[in-house]
């Protein structure tokens, strides 16, 4: 009898260090977006000068300062392919021009990108406030009498959805 009295002593602890030592938590998922979804996020490209008229330009003498200082002051973004861009280069429009055009759409892109991802991490910070805040509100200060409010309310667990901002 004190044999297995010893065996259920034994295997309580062991099953519940059993269930302790389970498979980890799943680190939390990377949202990615496809070029589809970019895209349809992205304004449409507003060319207020057309690229006809940049060739035409091109064509009548005007300098690679000159057309890129018109591109600006116009306000014209293109997306361009590939294709489009051997097109005007061989119509004679400077690579200086052409290499502006691409690193001003890839520069807008990559703000547009990047206040995304400001506004994804901002939403990240006010959902773990408002978690504090629910937990704050929940214990008082008489919970704590040793000046030491809210130890209790840390954020979520490793593995849980407001852990980190991604």
């Amino acid at each position: 009898m004190t044999i297995s009295r010893h065996l259920c002593s034994l295997a309580v602890p062991l099953l519940l260090l059993q269930g302790c030592a389970g498979a980890p938590a799943e680190p939390p998922k990377i949202e990615r977006i496809s070029a589809g979804q970019l895209e349809a996020t992205l304004p449409p490209p507003v060319a207020a000068l057309p690229l006809e008229q940049l060739v035409t330009l091109t064509r009548e003498g005007l300098s690679a300062e000159a057309l890129i200082a018109r591109i600006v002051e116009s306000g014209s973004r293109y997306r361009l392919s590939a294709s489009r861009i051997v097109e005007l280069a061989h119509e004679g429009v400077p690579l200086r021009v052409l290499d502006h055009l691409v690193a001003a759409e890839r520069t807008r892109i990559f703000d547009e990108l990047a206040a995304d991802a400001t506004r994804r991490e901002t939403v990240c910070h006010e959902r773990i406030a408002q978690e504090l805040q629910m937990c704050r509100n929940q214990f008082g200060p008489m919970w704590f009498p040793n000046q030491q409010p809210f130890i209790n309310c840390i954020p979520s667990p490793p593995g849980s959805l407001y852990w980190r901002c991604l």
